[in-house]
């Protein structure tokens, strides 16, 4: 009989939806996770389990957002051919979508260094099933000006506008005015777009491919740069590409994650062992409330489902978070196998500018690549949505 009440508490745990705290009038929240990449070793998982199967265990705690952003680390297509000399190329197939749908995932960021890894006819294979499923992009497209297009949101009577740019090689995947690819992480180009979403957005949120992989502390430039955004006027920026979970910081009232680290990722390694859910709640146009969420992407132990932590396993993850976050003065308070942060209710922060030749401006010109004039006339993407997914 024991073990009987034993089996059925853990499935009542599963089964259950995870009670969520009652939304206040003007609330939104935003569900960020860390790299997607739906092909390699989870397909065959898909396949055999349906697309459904990576995210039974968090998907609780998705749908209690408003909108689920990630980090599409492959092209989802069939097509094309692997580029040269490149270690590893990362692709997907079809199935890879209807996992981001099951998930609820309303955009993904596709500025990173494995979009373009089949070339030109596979991210435009990605950019079409993305757009036949109603999931939303940003990041990479058919030339530089699709590349640093915004992705629209509009929900609970506000509207999200969602960018994405790389700081990682190959450079030949940067898009330019006649050739494919992603949008590039300059200052200027980076500066002069959340400017412009800011005049049609409520919140501004960036995403941005930087820093080294496996490397748990962010990089002088990143800070930079992380700094930047938010005085140009982004209320959230979220990064990707180490692999592994960075730090957190709050500067002037909003949040900086620099790495979320892997979420659902094709491979197995015994580096890349721990990752989050960030759960960000706005009241209005400010940042009100943190909650992290730690999870077990080991792939060794968790087979392509990330695992959501408990108990001292959570709060180990918790801790190291709290002990990279600490030269910025950035802690989350951990109770009941969750860190969370409160901010209170101020008014806004002012913007500021980083002037062309400041050390943000020339740290994200560091890549030695050409610099191109922005572009003009991009077409934004935009889905509406009255709730949640």
């Amino acid at each position: 009989m024991i073990k009987i009440l034993a089996a059925l508490a853990l499935f009542l745990a599963f089964a259950l939806p995870v009670a969520a705290e009652p939304r206040q009038p003007g609330e939104l929240t935003i569900a960020a996770v860390g790299d997607l990449m739906l092909g390699g070793r989870t397909e065959p998982f898909l396949k055999e389990f349906g697309p459904d199967y990576p995210f039974a265990e968090v998907l609780p705690f998705l749908s209690q957002a408003d909108i689920v952003v990630g980090n599409l680390e492959s092209p989802i297509s069939v097509r094309g051919t692997a580029v040269k000399n490149k270690k590893f190329t990362l692709r997907a197939g079809p199935v890879a979508v209807q996992a981001l749908k099951q998930a609820g995932i309303r955009v993904v960021t596709l500025a990173n260094n494995h979009s373009m890894d089949f070339g030109p006819l596979a991210l435009q294979d990605t950019l079409a099933i993305l757009d036949d499923n109603g999931i939303l992009y940003t990041g990479a497209g058919m030339d530089l000006a699709d590349a640093r297009a915004p992705a629209f949101v509009k929900t609970r009577g506000k509207t999200l506008a969602f960018l994405s740019y790389s700081l990682t090689f190959p450079l030949e995947f940067y898009a330019s005015a006649r050739r494919p690819g992603t949008a590039p992480g300059y200052a200027d180009f980076v500066k002069a777009d959340i400017e412009k979403a800011r005049t049609a957005a409520d919140l501004v949120i960036v995403s941005i491919h930087w820093g080294a992989e496996l490397m748990t502390t962010a990089k002088d430039y990143q800070v930079e740069l992380g700094h930047s955004c938010i005085d140009w006027g982004a209320d959230l920026v979220l990064g990707h590409h180490p692999h592994v979970l960075q730090e957190l910081e709050l500067y002037k009232g909003r949040l900086i994650a620099y790495s979320l680290g892997n979420f659902v990722f094709g491979s197995e390694s015994n580096r890349t062992n721990t990752s989050m859910i960030l759960l960000l709640t706005f009241q209005g146009n400010m940042l009100v409330k943190v909650e992290a969420v730690p999870l077990d992407v080991n792939n060794y132990r968790v087979k392509y489902r990330p695992r959501v932590l408990e108990g001292k396993a959570a709060e180990e993850v918790l801790s190291g978070i709290n002990a990279v976050s600490s030269r910025f003065n950035t802690r989350l308070d951990i109770a009941n196998s969750r860190g969370t942060i409160v901010l209170p209710q101020t008014g806004k922060p002012e913007i500021r500018t980083a002037p062309a030749g400041s050390a943000t401006h020339d740290a994200a010109l560091a890549t030695g690549a050409e610099l191109t004039a922005p572009a003009q006339g991009s077409s934004p993407r935009t889905s509406s949505s009255t709730g949640a997914p």
